[in-house]
């Protein structure tokens, strides 16, 4: 099959809280041209909705750096306040989907889409309510397990200046096209076994829009990305992006 490859990016966030409106999330395709277009459509559906981080409405991160391990049924086991949603880019109908339940203490995560002429980004994200001092820790770690195939993973910690304000975000200082520095998930390293993946604040494989450090007092989101590329022409056959993950124990680390 000929490759393709595409810049990876990450989707923007949504409304938590009645002053942001309903819940809606929406997604930033890969290249520029990709993300200009997603960013137009969703500044037409949402218009501006953003709030810097105050001290009003920052929270420190927990002692012990819990953010979630779904072991109690109220709030899903989000030690954090906040909600998982989920999201996709390009918003066609009958394109591909990510599902997930908390079931048996741990996030369990589905994915399947089929590739089409337009890359496609699907995730699930630990939003929080407030935004989140983190900055006495060096980042995110989490188990996981399971397999992935047809597609890729990343896995990003959000803040305001790697969101796009043009969403229905509750918070968000960055500009059209804006997301966070992402990690790249090994799909071959992912077995039955859990293992833990570390993702540093300050080292990143790919870097966000703004180019800048993820800052660590004004953390909004924990999330997991597939990429889909476009299907190959001339292919009688694309894979599909098929994969079932277990994420468990999301906590900050020092």
């Amino acid at each position: 099959m000929k490759s393709h490859s595409f810049t990876i990016a990450l989707m923007n966030m949504f409304a938590l809280g009645a002053a942001c409106g309903s819940s809606a999330i929406n997604g930033i395709a890969g290249t520029t041209e990709d993300r200009a277009n997603s960013s137009s459509a969703a500044a037409g559906e949402s218009g501006l909705c953003s709030r810097p981080c105050t001290p009003a409405n920052t929270s420190s991160a927990p002692a012990d750096g819990l953010i979630a391990d779904f072991t109690n049924p109220d709030g899903g086991g989000i030690r954090i306040p906040g909600e998982i949603v989920t999201y996709a880019a390009p918003k066609v109908a009958g394109l591909g989907a990510a599902t997930y339940t908390t079931s048996q203490g741990a996030l369990n995560v589905k994915v399947k889409a089929a590739p089409t002429s337009t890359p496609q980004f699907l995730g699930v994200v630990v939003a929080f309510s407030n935004c989140i001092d983190a900055s006495g820790f060096a980042g995110v770690q989490f188990t996981i397990s399971g397999s992935l195939s047809g597609c890729t993973m990343q896995y990003a910690t959000g803040d305001v200046e790697h969101q796009d304000m043009t969403f229905a975000a509750p918070f968000a200082t960055g500009s059209v096209g804006s997301y966070p520095p992402q990690n790249r998930i090994a799909v071959d390293e992912l077995k039955s076994v859990p293992r833990t993946i570390k993702a540093p604040f300050v080292a990143t494989d790919i870097r966000g829009n703004p180019p800048v450090p993820l800052d660590s007092s004004k953390l909004i989101s924990t999330l997991w990305q597939f990429s889909v590329p476009v299907a190959a022409e001339g292919e009688n056959y694309n894979p599909l992006c098929t994969g079932s993950l277990t994420i468990d124990d999301i906590k900050f680390y020092r």
